[in-house]
């Protein structure tokens, strides 16, 4: 008697370690796909192997990721349209503040782009979006004699970015070379990306 229970509880210790793990497995791989992270932690520690179908199916559904226009903006008279991306961080600042000043009476377009999660349907995406929106309007707000646009994008910073930039016409993608939170030794991992993507990329 003593060992069927001893059995049965090794048995369910090895049962939440497999859903345990499947929620961390989760977490990393969706959150590094542009996904909320501690939203798919929360599914696979519940749902197990159930959550993968799941997973495999927003992963198919990445593709459809969604550009929310918050402002249109007024070009000017230039030729060269500019994306810069925002995340509220002081890089990201002084890569706005840098592709006005290089690109300077050329500037036709400019548009601040911030990203969010996919996962558009959940309470912290919402609340990721409505911080993006407060952070566009104040990088906006800090600019003289230009009306630029603010979209929110959806995705992998870098990805999301690049594609938009790619779709849009874009002649010039800047962003900052570290975002919030990232380590100031290297290159950040959105920086490295994008340079390498086909749109021309300034990085400060």
């Amino acid at each position: 008697m003593v060992a069927l229970a001893r059995s049965t509880t090794e048995f369910l210790l090895i049962l939440l370690a497999a859903w345990l793990a499947t929620g961390l497995t989760l977490a990393v791989v969706m959150g590094r796909r542009g996904h909320g992270a501690f939203q798919w932690f929360f599914l696979g520690a519940v749902l197990g192997p159930l959550a993968l179908p799941l997973a495999w199916s927003s992963i198919r559904d990445e593709g459809g990721a969604s550009a929310r226009p918050l402002a249109t903006g007024a070009p000017s008279s230039g030729s060269i349209d500019v994306l810069v991306g925002i995340d509220g961080s002081a890089e990201a600042a002084d890569a706005l503040r840098v592709a006005i000043q290089v690109v300077g009476a050329n500037i036709g377009r400019l548009t601040l782009a911030s990203v969010v999660t996919f996962d558009e349907t959940s309470a912290q995406a919402r609340k990721d979006e409505e911080r993006a929106a407060g952070i566009l309007e104040t990088a906006a707000n800090s600019i003289e004699d230009l009306d630029p646009g603010r979209v929110v994008l959806s995705g992998k910073p870098a990805d999301a970015l690049v594609r938009y930039a790619s779709e849009g016409g874009y002649d010039v993608l800047a962003i900052g070379r570290h975002g919030r939170g990232a380590s100031k030794a290297l290159l950040g991992s959105t920086a490295a990306r994008a340079a390498d993507g086909p749109i021309p990329t300034l990085i400060v």
